[in-house]
C-alpha cells in the first residue's frame, strides 16, 4: 500500500512539474515574442482572399510583421453602422524597432507616416494562392472612407490593389457599354457612311460638269508658258532687249 501510494504521489508530481514547465515555456516565450510589437488594425471592404492568420505585413517591399487576427467590424466593436459590420477588420503585429527606425517612438512615427498617407493593401504572393500585406503611399489620391466606429489602435486605412482596380476599371466600361444603344449607334454610323458617300458623288459630278473649263484653262496655261519660254530664249541671246522697248530703227545708208 505505502508503495502505490508513493508511485501515484510521483506521478502527480510528474504531470504537475510538466504542466508548470509547458506553461512556463508558453509565458517566457509569449513575454519575449510580444515585447517587441505594436498592435495596429486596418479594414478592408473588398474580399482579403488568400490572407489568413500569420500572413507577412510589408513596409516598402521589407516584413515588418505578421496578421495576428481576422475579423469582421460587427464582432469587434458594438456601436456600428449597420453598413459597417460586415468590413473586414485585421489586428496586426509590427515589429516597432522597424516602425521607430532607432532610438524613435514607434507610434509617433507611425502617426508622421500616416500623415504622409501611408496605405494598407492586400497583395498577391505570386501563384500560391497567398496574400500579404503591403503598408506604402499610393500615388493617386485616395479618399479615405469615413469609419463609423471609435478603433482602439492606431488604424491604417486601406487602398485598392492593383487587381481590385483593374476589375473595378472593366467593371465600369461594360457598364458604360450596357447603358449604350448599340442599334442607334450603329444606324447614325450607316447614315454618316451614306451622307459621305453622296457627298463624294456631287463632287464627282461637279469635277465632270467643270471638266471643259479645266481643259481651256490647262491649255491657256500651257500657251502662256510657252510664251514665257520663248521670251527667256529671245533675252539670253539678246540681252540688250531688256534695256529697249522695242528694235531700233535702220540706219539710212540700210534703208
Amino acid at each position: 500500500m505505502a508503495t502505490s501510494a508513493n508511485y501515484t504521489r510521483l506521478g502527480l508530481f510528474i504531470v504537475a512539474a510538466s504542466v508548470l514547465i509547458v506553461s512556463a515555456v508558453i509565458w517566457f516565450g509569449g513575454v519575449r515574442g510580444n515585447k517587441h510589437e505594436i498592435e495596429v488594425e486596418t479594414y478592408f471592404v473588398d474580399p482579403v482572399s488568400g490572407l489568413d492568420v500569420g500572413s507577412a505585413v510589408n513596409f516598402r517591399g521589407v516584413k515588418i510583421g505578421s496578421v495576428k487576427q481576422i475579423s469582421f467590424v460587427g464582432a469587434q466593436y458594438g456601436d456600428v453602422a449597420p453598413e459597417d459590420r460586415q468590413t473586414i477588420w485585421v489586428k496586426l503585429a509590427l515589429d516597432e524597432r522597424l516602425i521607430a527606425m532607432k532610438d524613435g517612438n514607434a507610434k509617433e512615427h507611425l502617426k508622421d507616416l500616416l500623415d504622409k498617407g501611408i496605405h494598407a493593401t492586400v497583395s498577391a504572393s505570386g501563384v500560391t494562392g497567398l496574400s500579404r500585406i503591403e503598408m506604402n503611399f499610393p500615388k493617386a489620391k485616395i479618399v479615405d472612407k469615413k469609419i463609423s466606429w471609435k478603433p482602439r489602435a492606431i488604424t491604417v486605412p486601406p487602398a485598392p490593389s492593383i487587381l481590385q482596380s483593374a476589375a473595378d476599371s472593366v467593371q465600369r466600361i461594360l457598364s458604360q457599354i450596357d447603358r449604350m444603344d448599340l442599334v442607334d449607334a450603329w444606324t447614325n454610323l450607316i447614315v454618316t457612311v451614306r451622307n459621305a458617300g453622296a457627298a463624294f458623288d456631287n463632287a464627282g459630278g461637279l469635277l465632270d460638269a467643270q471638266r471643259g473649263n479645266v481643259d481651256e484653262i490647262l491649255s491657256n496655261l500651257r500657251d502662256a508658258s510657252s510664251a514665257l519660254r520663248a521670251l527667256a530664249d529671245e533675252v539670253r541671246s539678246n540681252p540688250s532687249l531688256l534695256l529697249r522697248d522695242r528694235s531700233p530703227e535702220p540706219l539710212d545708208e540700210t534703208r
